[in-house]
């Protein structure tokens, strides 16, 4: 297979068009190939073109519906500009339901792989891919995440730059605002990671938006509740950015926190003992561990004042595993 190709800004030529389809990457051993679909709306009149994507975590579903949604629902002549969305990047681990791809054999976590290397592994092939004929053409992004199998997480949206970073900052904090829900994450630099897309909008000096949400603890439940949030996002988005026509809602009660993930020190069985949204003084105990004979093993305490914003929801848990994603409330 040779190299694959893409010719993004030729289909943004083509106004008040629909394309779908999907792009070959690599062939694999049952020559079938690596491929990511892509859902491209035209609008008729110039405007910005805004980058969605989903599935990075091949888990990580809301997003990824949300976009089909929301794609099948608009026009592109009600559109200024083009909304550009990827609802599957990381097709192969979606088709297993698991975060990270298998036939990578260094397990390499897509979101860890930014920016990427096109003569590297598989997954860093995609990245490398993806950033050059799809990030590097954007002009504002949001990318969706999620709980994935192990964790419920309240939705929350996180931004980057930080607002404190010049115009490209402030814009991202206003989209974030905008996309509509309760909980902003204003401090996404402090992160324990590095690699992920986030640290795409320094480089390409890209108003980023990363939208986090459910988790197959609640998938049946808030199924429809969390695919529907997904896609009046996007559509919050546009609006903001008016590429359609309207203006978002306020959400009531919005709060901006920075996020610390508390890792655990123990394995065993989790209890958590604080939910969503119970604010928590410094050194109470948010969860518990016990092992298979019902005895205490551990803890987990919050570092300071603040609020639980999500938490791991299988019962066992392994030593330094991600317990709990806990706020603290920003100025």
């Amino acid at each position: 297979m040779t190299k694959a190709k893409f010719d993004l800004q030729g289909i943004l030529k083509q106004k008040g068009t629909k394309h779908q389809g999907f792009i070959e990457i690599a062939r694999k051993v049952d020559g079938s190939s690596v491929r990511i679909p892509y859902i491209i709306l035209v609008g008729a009149q110039d405007g910005p073109t805004l980058l969605v994507d989903c599935c990075h975590h091949g888990d990580e579903y809301e997003g990824a519906e949300g976009i089909i949604k929301i794609t099948r629902e608009l026009d592109p002549k009600d559109i200024k500009g083009a909304l550009v969305t990827v609802p599957v990047i990381n097709l192969e681990a979606f088709a297993d339901g698991q975060r990270i791809a298998k036939m990578d054999w260094s397990f390499q976590d897509m979101n860890r792989a930014y920016p990427g290397d096109p003569e590297g592994l598989i997954t860093k092939r995609i990245t490398a891919f993806y950033r050059e004929n799809f990030i590097a053409h954007a002009d504002y992004m949001i990318t969706f995440h999620g709980g994935g199998n192990s964790l419920y997480l309240e939705p929350l949206c996180a931004f980057a730059p930080s607002k404190k970073e010049g115009k490209t900052g402030e814009t991202a904090y206003k989209l974030a605002k905008a996309f509509g829900v309760k909980v902003v994450w204003g401090n996404l630099g402090d992160a324990p990671f590095t690699g992920t897309t986030t640290t795409m909008s320094t480089q390409y000096d890209l108003p980023l938006i990363a939208p986090e949400l459910g988790g197959q603890c609640v998938r049946h439940d808030l199924r429809e509740e969390n695919v529907n949030l997904c896609a009046n996002g996007i559509k919050n988005v546009m609006m903001e950015l008016d590429m359609l026509p309207g203006k978002p809602a306020k959400v009531e009660g919005q709060i901006e926190v920075g996020i610390r993930y508390l890792h655990t020190d123990e394995g065993g069985i989790h209890k958590p003992l604080k939910k969503v949204y119970e604010e928590c003084k410094k050194g109470e105990v948010l969860s518990e561990i016990t092992d298979l004979f019902g005895n205490k093993v551990g803890e987990v305490i919050a570092p300071y004042d603040g609020v639980v914003i999500g938490y791991w929801a299988y019962s066992t848990i392994h030593p330094g595993n991600w317990a709990f994603l806990y706020g603290s409330y920003l100025d």
